[in-house]
């Protein structure tokens, strides 16, 4: 592809990139029907924790709710797996669309700046990892 038909499309690429991201969900978290729901339970015992950027804000965190339609009593402790679980599935989801940018970087960097394949990808690749791992500890 010549340089300047990359450059042209170059942009679009990127903003389908990102829109199919955002408009995908495959980065949502999922919860499990039944976990707390302000609207839907009614919260029986929480504890304060630290939250927010740099932990300045606090937050409440529920550790045992009732449904109120139901009346079942459900804890925090009945979620944590599956909340690990999501955060495996959103660093890997991240990590597997990730690579799909890194191709797409190295291959600019080839066009553009006439730099080797394989040492932008290897930048490229770094940043992923490392984007993948904050994800995981975010969820």
């Amino acid at each position: 592809m010549k340089e300047s038909t990359f450059r042209r499309i170059e942009p679009i690429v990127w903003v389908a990139y990102l829109l199919a991201l955002i408009f995908s969900g495959l980065l949502v978290y999922q919860p499990l029907p039944n976990e707390y729901d302000a609207a839907q339970h009614e919260l029986l015992k929480s504890h304060i924790e630290s939250c927010g950027a740099e932990g300045i804000r606090t937050c409440q965190v529920p550790d045992k709710w009732r449904d109120k339609k139901t009346g079942k009593i459900y804890t925090s402790e009945q979620f944590a797996g599956h909340r690990r679980s999501e955060a495996k599935r959103i660093a890997s989801a991240t990590f597997a669309y990730g690579l799909l940018g890194c191709l797409f970087f190295a291959y600019s960097c080839v066009v553009k700046r006439r730099e080797k394949f394989f040492t932008a990808f290897g930048k490229a690749l770094l940043l992923n990892i490392f984007a993948s791992v904050l994800m995981y500890f975010l969820v």
